[in-house]
């Protein structure tokens, strides 16, 4: 997808504002945070909202069809200047791209997905069934997500285990991981 009229308003940022627009592109690629026409209208650079949105479109195409076919193939008429900066933000910013995709992907196929895990280890001195136990154990929190049509849902999976059921859980992790490679 080279559109002339979509990376040539590239060249009128100068390289300060044209590396945040770069990274900002990659933050709204990666649903972080979306850059803002408003951040560059006062700026010297000469663009009308359409040609910021055109921009934008590009730089997250260009980038996220880099990451699929593992290699950036930027358009020879670029300067020298430009082609380096859009080349060094996605080498910096390669990885974070590949991750957003392969959760994009993950969810798209209605399968969830674990974002985050958190964990507490605690001692518990007894139980109302047992008033002298004293034994280690996990608290787990699972922050998962889905996706049902095009909204994508967040909760968190909480559970709770001892020595043993740890145990088994890293057992059954390893077998998993030696599956995979």
């Amino acid at each position: 997808m080279t559109n002339i009229a979509s990376y040539t308003h590239l060249l009128k940022i100068s390289n300060n504002s044209l590396y945040e627009f770069l990274h900002g592109c990659v933050d709204d690629l990666l649903q972080k945070q979306s850059p803002n026409f408003e951040n560059y209208k006062n700026r010297d650079i000469e663009w009308t909202e359409e040609d910021f949105d055109r921009t934008r479109a590009y730089i997250q195409n260009l980038y996220r069809q880099s990451v699929i076919d593992d290699t950036l193939d930027l358009p020879k008429d670029l300067t020298t200047d430009l082609q380096e900066a859009i080349t060094r933000c996605y080498t910096i910013r390669k990885n974070d791209i590949f991750q957003a995709l392969a959760k994009e992907f993950i969810l798209q196929d209605g399968h969830n997905l674990v974002n985050n895990i958190d964990w507490r280890l605690k001692w518990v001195l007894g139980t109302s069934d047992l008033a002298a136990l004293q034994e280690p154990r996990l608290q787990v929190d699972l922050h998962c997500s889905n996706k049902i049509g095009d909204k994508v849902n967040r909760n968190v999976l909480n559970f709770e285990a001892n020595l043993e059921q740890i145990d088994g859980l890293i057992s059954d992790l390893s077998k998993l991981q030696r599956e995979f490679q």
